[in-house]
């Protein structure tokens, strides 16, 4: 096994040395440039295709109301599982896509549905809440 090694090693070392041929000072000469067989000037590389626009996922929060108490001004908001806004986010409140209302996201929250006050206008059962 070992003199199959030498061997090998041999015959790498003379392959790599048939190949290069050196001037008098030991530095490699380049390889001569081959010429083209035509006249014309080579064709310029066809454009990239444009990538298009960059999407971005959006990161706005969008639910319905589930539930209104008038008196006390709050709404129980049922969004989606895992994804809640952050508390004191300032929620609108869109009734037949008319702004008519706005809430802010209080700290109660229960699997996908979360508390909101109302600060502006007035919400029912069905509106849209969003982040715009």
């Amino acid at each position: 096994m070992q003199r199959f090694s030498i061997v090998l090693l041999a015959v790498l070392l003379a392959a790599g040395c048939a190949g290069t041929k050196n001037s008098k000072d030991g530095t490699a000469k380049p390889a001569p440039k081959e010429k083209s067989k035509s006249a014309t000037p080579p064709k310029p590389a066809k454009a990239q295709p444009n990538p298009g626009p960059v999407i971005e996922p959006v990161s706005a929060f969008s639910g319905k109301v589930a539930l209104v108490n008038a008196p006390l001004r709050y709404i129980v908001v049922e969004g989606t599982i895992g994804r809640l806004p952050p508390v004191d986010q300032k929620l609108n409140v869109y009734r037949d896509g008319q702004r008519v209302g706005e809430a802010v996201v209080s700290g109660q929250s229960r699997g996908a549905n979360f508390a909101a006050d109302i600060t502006l206008g007035d919400a029912r059962a069905g509106d849209t809440v969003r982040s715009d």
